[in-house]
């Protein structure tokens, strides 16, 4: 067989095989293959070639995503599927987590921190989502018991987010299922109600038993 090449638009090189177009690679990149006009290949080395220009493709992807924001490797393949850069996914997030650029622990922690300071979820929340996320039950472990959980922020989250709730037990109610969803136990939600009925000091005034 035999490989051809010209020019595309930017720095684009399309290859042809026996004068029919196969694939386009970047001209960095083809400056490198050793690829000139009349070059014959076998069917071996035009298949090795080939799944290199995948992954090369799937590579250059990655790292523009994860120039934008950290990524789990679960994420990542999903994007280069998506894409069509599928047979080259898995040897491109392999070298990327070998350079270090994809990190599912360090993804996990920076997570955390988002979903716990933007979105304000609970711990059971937030493993579901890391979980979505692709990250190892190990690894969710981990991060999770590094992670403080204060008491006072959840006071805090349902004095602004369900203050205007807790004069009756319908609104109570209200209040418990919303934080049930985002993540709390019924022991957190219980110990944080005690804690703000304590803070109005009247007996008056029980939210939570």
């Amino acid at each position: 067989m035999k490989l051809t090449y010209k020019k595309g638009k930017q720095d684009k090189i399309h290859i042809s095989v026996d004068g029919e177009y196969s694939f386009t690679v970047d001209e960095a990149y083809f400056l490198s293959m050793g690829i000139y006009n009349g070059k014959e290949v076998d069917d071996d080395e035009l298949q090795k070639i080939k799944q290199i220009v995948s992954v090369r493709r799937a590579y250059n992807y990655a790292v523009a995503l994860l120039s934008r924001r950290d990524h789990s490797e679960k994420e990542l393949m999903t994007k280069l599927t998506q894409k069509g850069y599928s047979d080259g996914a898995e040897e491109a997030i392999t070298k990327l987590r070998n350079g270090g650029y994809v990190s599912d622990e360090r993804f996990a922690r920076l997570y955390v921190r988002e979903l716990q300071t933007l979105k304000r979820y609970g711990k059971r929340r937030i493993e579901q989502e890391l979980y979505r996320k692709g990250i190892d039950r190990e690894i969710i472990r981990e991060v999770l018991d590094e992670t403080e959980f204060e008491q006072d922020e959840l006071v805090s989250l349902i004095e602004r987010k369900y203050g205007r709730y807790l004069s009756d037990e319908k609104g109570v109610q209200k209040a418990v299922n919303g934080l049930l969803r985002m993540g709390y136990s019924y022991g957190e939600i219980r110990d944080a109600l005690k804690q703000i009925n304590e803070n109005l000091q009247s007996e008056d005034e029980v939210y939570y038993e």
